[in-house]
């Protein structure tokens, strides 16, 4: 078991690497006006700690699926523990201390391919772009394997672009939002699911040698099913290919009253 413990300093680290200002994890007054308690911990934080944990318990394989589900939220200012399941290779939970309630879990398994997809957009993050970045993620997870590092900067890609809110499943649902500010402005909005799949190649250890001049993004089809009144589920993903090697991610969120999670 290891202890996970986060404070709204780590918080600010997060959102300056990620650009993740939502308002359930800063502004505790605006939490409780939605029905919330309590600032709550960026679930990609806390997973920065549980991949890195599962990174050295794969099988292997051409490439890996990471799947994760964000069960309740964790706490600013609590202690968590971090346990790998005895049972199932490449799988782990974070729970409380008192009650063992999971708040999260996360699980590695191989696959055999990489799934083909759609394109819907296309952008490049320049090589100063990328330096930046890696500058503010490295203090986050010093020991990083290179999937860690672009499973983060997928997800900061995909909560600041803007191509992603003028797919017509997500304007539809939203249209006077063109920005993912103006949405948190509107709702709240909390990631329940993430999954990664990734070429096992990028668990090797990542250096600053190997940052590319450039790194194109691709954005992937979005999916909404429900409303913003009773509570809509959004998927949204994209991917990238570092060294000949790809990668996707797609984060599930719920967009709607706080207290309908």
């Amino acid at each position: 078991m290891t202890p996970l413990y986060y404070t709204l300093d780590d918080a600010h680290r997060w959102a300056a690497f990620s650009g993740d200002y939502n308002p359930v994890h800063f502004d505790e007054a605006w939490v409780k006006a939605q029905g919330g308690t309590a600032l709550s911990v960026h679930g990609m934080l806390a997973l920065l700690d549980v991949k890195r944990s599962l990174s050295h318990e794969v099988a292997h394989a051409p490439y890996l699926s990471c799947t994760v589900r964000l069960r309740r939220p964790l706490l600013h200012d609590t202690t968590y523990l971090l346990t790998h399941d005895s049972a199932r290779k490449g799988a782990a939970v974070v729970t409380d201390i008192l009650a063992g309630q999971i708040f999260l879990s996360c699980q590695l398994t191989p696959q055999t391919h990489f799934p083909p997809s759609e394109i819907r957009h296309r952008a490049v993050l320049g090589g100063a772009t990328l330096a930046a970045l890696q500058t503010k993620f490295v203090p986050l997870l010093p020991t990083a394997q290179q999937w860690h590092f672009l499973d983060a900067l997928l997800f900061r890609h995909l909560i600041q672009d803007n191509s992603v809110l003028r797919q017509d499943a997500i304007a539809a649902l939203q249209p006077h939002c063109d920005t993912l500010s103006s949405l948190l402005s509107c709702y709240p909005v909390v990631q329940t699911h993430q999954e990664v799949i990734f070429d096992s190649q990028l668990l090797a250890p990542w250096q600053a040698d190997t940052l590319p001049a450039a790194l194109e993004i691709e954005t992937l089809p979005a999916l909404v099913v429900g409303d913003l009144q009773h509570g809509a589920i959004v998927r949204i993903a994209n991917q990238t290919r570092f060294l000949h090697h790809n990668i996707s991610s797609a984060i599930t969120l719920k967009v709607g009253p706080i207290g309908a999670q």
